[in-house]
């Protein structure tokens, strides 16, 4: 019922911000009633799959085209109210707009709403950069580490996606692949054949859950990855070619953390001058992290902001952190990765899919 109260109030404002029912005919209001009940009907199809939050996270069951055709049109409506209302501001204005009819904010709003989805689902721009560790030890110099933040499988992105993007990643040939949580979306029972190409990594991989792995089967799920070959570091560490790799468990929350207390024991043995990657899905911990001889930390969670402005709410968040590096005010280096996945729920990017390889380097 949620989600259908929130698709009929952002349709309603954004028909009216976008024009589509104002100036009001008979065959725009036709074409807005007809829009409206279609996208009303998906959302009561999705919550009779599943109900409440678990029918915006994973929409199983509903046909493929009528995914692609909500997707679309929420995009198609935010951006036109987005464009429409300072259109027709300045038109209220007399401000000259030759060759912008009231139609070209709804035609740009139309590709606008295909390019933000195709930024989602493509496979993800891949980022090669050199990474200087004070305490790196010697059998880890020239380290590649592949960081995999928010694969986000499902329904949306299946088994194909996923087959596509370990031949990827396979190609670059790192030497360990990390994953910051958030591999996939929905049950195992529907997730099974989408997660199977995750065996075919070659290099050796460990994890961390994130949030969206517990909004279901959280325990089946990391279960699954445990036999694909994903070690999962949920409170653990293990060493690494001499580094040592601390991982923290999620929860199903989109802010909160609780795991300080977690991480501090886990830090209290580590040998002086031990080199440690700490694995977090949200980044906010890096704070506590700094001051307990962490020298990296690799996240996820913000998708990188996803898009401009919206940047700025999801870093308020998060501590401030949101994408790309952070120096601690002790030396800790955060990476907080802009995803290399999409969610469903919110799949529309202005900045594209990333997956980081980092070279590392003992700094001098």
């Amino acid at each position: 019922m949620m989600s259908m109260l929130v698709t009929l109030s952002v349709c309603a404002a954004a028909l009216v911000s976008a024009g589509l029912v104002w100036p009001l005919t008979g065959s725009k209001l036709l074409a807005a009633v007809v829009w409206l009940a279609l996208a009303l009907l998906l959302q009561y199809r999705t919550a009779l799959q599943f109900g409440g939050l678990h029918a915006i996270i994973s929409p199983d069951g509903v046909p493929a085209w009528a995914v692609v055709f909500f997707l679309w049109t929420e995009a198609f409506v935010l951006a036109a109210a987005a464009l429409t209302v300072p259109y027709w501001v300045l038109r209220l204005c007399h401000v000259p707009l030759p060759g912008w009819g009231p139609a070209a904010p709804l035609a740009l709003a139309a590709v606008f709403g295909i390019f933000t989805l195709w930024q989602g689902k493509r496979l993800p721009v891949v980022r090669e950069e050199t990474l200087l560790l004070r305490d790196l030890p010697a059998e880890a110099e020239g380290l590649r580490v592949a960081v995999v933040a928010d694969l986000h499988l499902d329904q949306w992105v299946g088994r194909r996606h996923a087959e596509a993007f370990v031949r990827q990643l396979n190609e670059l040939r790192p030497d360990l692949v990390l994953f910051t949580g958030d591999q996939c979306d929905g049950t195992l029972a529907n997730r099974r054949e989408a997660l199977a190409p995750l065996a075919d990594i070659e290099a050796p991989c460990f994890a961390v859950s994130g949030n969206h792995e517990w909004y279901f089967d959280g325990k089946s799920l990391l279960a699954e990855y445990e036999a694909l070959g994903l070690r999962m570091l949920e409170g653990r560490k293990v060493t690494f070619r001499g580094l040592t790799l601390i991982g923290v468990p999620d929860q199903a929350k989109l802010v909160s953390d609780a795991n300080d207390g977690l991480l501090a024991s886990l830090c209290a043995d580590l040998p002086q001058g031990a080199c440690t990657i700490l694995l977090s899905h949200k980044p906010r911990i890096a704070r506590h992290a700094d001051g307990l001889g962490i020298d990296l930390q690799l996240s996820g969670h913000t998708h990188g902001g996803q898009f401009p402005l919206m940047d700025r709410l999801i870093a308020r968040y998060n501590g401030g952190l949101v994408r790309g590096w952070y120096t601690m005010p002790r030396g800790l280096r955060l990476l907080v990765a802009p995803g290399s996945g999409t969610w469903i729920g919110f799949p529309f990017r202005f900045w594209p899919v990333t997956l980081p390889v980092l070279t590392l380097r003992r700094a001098p």
